[in-house]
């Protein structure tokens, strides 16, 4: 699980390299998605072994499938956000 995790990430970055001058996604939609798959990702890594398992494939499919659909930086910063937002939410159920 904690190997997994980078190795998805390496290779949606290397998949987003790749895919750079395609023309793809713009937008707050597309902000929306990254920062979705940022959430999933997180929130697999940090459940573990638990849920984590059971989301690691869907976060896993939504990261390859927005890397491929939208290889932009400013949309991809929602990935970052997203990862935020999944501490926030940790955050918040332990106060």
């Amino acid at each position: 699980m904690i190997l997994a995790w980078p190795l998805l990430v390496v290779a949606a970055a290397g998949l987003a390299w790749r895919h750079r001058g395609v023309p793809g996604g713009h937008g707050g939609p597309w902000f929306a998605a990254w920062l979705l798959a940022g959430f999933l990702m997180s929130f697999s890594l940090i459940t573990g072994f638990s849920i984590g398992l059971l989301i690691l494939p869907f976060a896993a499919a939504a990261l390859i499938w927005v890397t491929t659909r939208s290889p932009h930086l400013v949309e991809a910063s929602g990935f970052v956000l997203g990862i935020a937002a999944t501490a926030l939410l940790i955050v918040a159920i332990n106060v």
